[in-house]
């Protein structure tokens, strides 16, 4: 197994780490957790690493672990000279070092002089060269509370392309889609696996279905509204995605469908409709149709407001809770975001 560490975004306190956890598992690999800091994430697992990137939203790098100390310069500098990385870096590379620093962990390192001496430790040691603008290998040090965790960056996520996809920039646009980062969490959190099938029964135009179809899922939507589900078919096209089913029909009484994993976003804010049902009502009657529509043992990420707590609801659709966060959207309304697994 190899020791992958994780720098995290760090725009919530609890669901970069979660998806982590949740995209391994949705491509069938264990993990064990190493140590978790303030926006590091350090597990033991034989997922690789560049798949995990092209899943990810809320992940910055993943990098080879190789050392955690305290966040003193001496610490540092000891730990990196202590640790396999002439074993593990190939002689004759060229190679940067970069410090980052979060929030206002170690205040008192300057993180460019210590990049200097990191290099020039690691240059007198292995035949390497400095190479600040194009290097062939990185290392990065993360200053995280009061440790500085150390490894060889092996992946990026490239974040540009959830702007990129933001929704008013697809053919059809709906106010109350969520944004593309938070729609591939809550696919990886689903522990939707490439190749499976992904059911989102409150599609709309399909914002969480475009993230199931550009990793590697067939994505099927329902919709009530028969112009959100051509919205739909509008943005999943212009993304390239063939293979899909779409139709319209009430989550509450779905037809025989057969999902590996389930991610949706029921209409519940200030820009949704529920067509005159009580919030609750709609759910206590989509949570058994959903849960019937998934495979046993499959996942369902969902959200609901604050305050509609769904565990009892849930769970007498079969339904057991993994894990619940909770985020804050605006002044009047905070989020839940539920997983749940089907027995």
């Amino acid at each position: 197994m190899s020791r992958l560490m994780f720098v995290l975004s760090g725009e919530h306190r609890t669901l970069p780490a979660a998806e982590v956890e949740a995209a391994i598992k949705a491509e069938r690999r264990s993990f064990k957790e190493v140590e978790q800091l303030d926006q590091v994430l350090v597990l033991e697992t034989k997922a690789k690493p560049e798949i995990l990137a092209s899943r990810l939203a809320l992940c910055r790098e993943i990098c080879y672990h190789l050392c955690t100390s305290g966040a003193a310069e001496k610490e540092i500098l000891e730990a990196v000279g202590s640790s396999d990385i002439v074993d593990l870096l190939p002689h004759g590379k060229s190679f940067a070092v970069r410090i980052e620093r979060v929030k206002r962990s170690a205040p008192s390192i300057d993180t460019v002089e210590l990049a200097k001496k990191v290099a020039g430790m690691i240059a007198a040691e292995i035949d390497f060269k400095v190479d600040l603008l194009n290097p062939q290998l990185e290392l990065l040090g993360v200053l995280t509370e009061d440790s500085c965790v150390f490894g060889i960056t092996v992946a990026a996520v490239d974040r540009r392309q959830f702007t990129k996809r933001k929704p008013t920039a697809r053919p059809a646009f709906h106010p109350g889609t969520l944004k593309p980062a938070l729609a591939r969490c809550m696919v990886n959190l689903a522990r939707t696996p490439r190749g499976g099938t992904f059911l989102d029964p409150f599609c709309g135009v399909g914002g969480i279905l475009l993230e199931a179809g550009i990793i590697g899922a067939r994505p099927i939507g329902v919709d009530i509204d028969g112009e959100m589900v051509n919205g739909a078919r509008a943005n999943l096209e212009s993304m390239g995605i063939k293979d899909f089913q779409l139709m319209v029909g009430d989550a509450r009484k779905l037809p025989a469908l057969e999902a590996d994993a389930v991610a949706t976003d029921p209409p519940y804010g200030r820009q949704s409709s529920t067509a005159g049902m009580k919030l609750e009502e709609l759910y206590r009657e989509a949570l058994p149709s959903i849960a019937g529509a998934l495979k046993e043992r499959g996942y369902l990420c969902i959200t609901s407001p604050a305050g509609l707590e769904l565990n009892d609801l849930a769970a007498s659709a079969g339904l057991v809770e993994v894990e619940q966060h909770e985020q804050r959207v605006h002044r009047s309304l905070t989020r839940q975001i539920y997983v749940f697994r089907r027995k």
